[in-house]
């Protein structure tokens, strides 16, 4: 079995600003997301059996999506969330829950329950933070022209992700 979820992986440049951003926050309490780790989940899969997976990749080789361009430009504590801190957008494009409905679809025609909730596109810094940091964002940009399927490995440094494929979004 396999923990995975399709995702929006940066480009280096669009790491590095949110690295930038990341070292900002200073609070030794904090539970960083390693930076090789960040990333947008789009549709998160739970776990999967060989069987499972290989269905799932199948159906992603059918989904045809643009290119997406947005900009993260807010920082978002999630306290229900065990203090969750995020930055997100307020303006999420079209192409982005587009392709999140695609793949929801595609994943429910395989049989596999998700959990339904309101898609936010979020990058998730920290947990347990216990209040809002008065920071201010500097809007970071970013595009994406493919989506992957990732795999998170639980391993004694912590958690790693990786990418088992790819696909691409078509430039609009």
């Amino acid at each position: 079995m396999k923990r995975l979820f399709f995702a929006l992986w940066p480009n280096d440049a669009t790491r590095q600003k949110i690295i930038q951003f990341d070292d900002l926050l200073t609070d030794p309490r904090l539970k960083k997301v390693a930076t090789k780790n960040l990333h947008v989940t789009l549709v998160f899969l739970g776990l999967l059996d060989e069987k499972q997976e290989q269905n799932i990749i199948k159906a992603a080789n059918n989904i045809a999506a643009n290119s997406i361009n947005m900009r993260f430009d807010q920082l978002t504590l999630w306290q229900q969330k065990r203090g969750i801190l995020c930055l997100t957008s307020t303006s999420q494009p079209d192409s982005l829950l587009t392709l999140v409905k695609q793949l929801q679809d595609s994943v429910s025609e395989q049989g596999i329950e998700l959990e339904q909730h309101p898609y936010t596109a979020h990058i998730t810094l920290a947990r347990n933070l216990k209040q809002h940091p008065e920071i201010n964002v500097e809007a970071i940009p970013w595009h994406s022209d493919k989506f992957v399927l990732v795999h998170s490995v639980s391993t004694e440094h912590g958690v790693d992700y990786q990418i088992i494929n790819s696909w691409p979004l078509v430039s609009n």
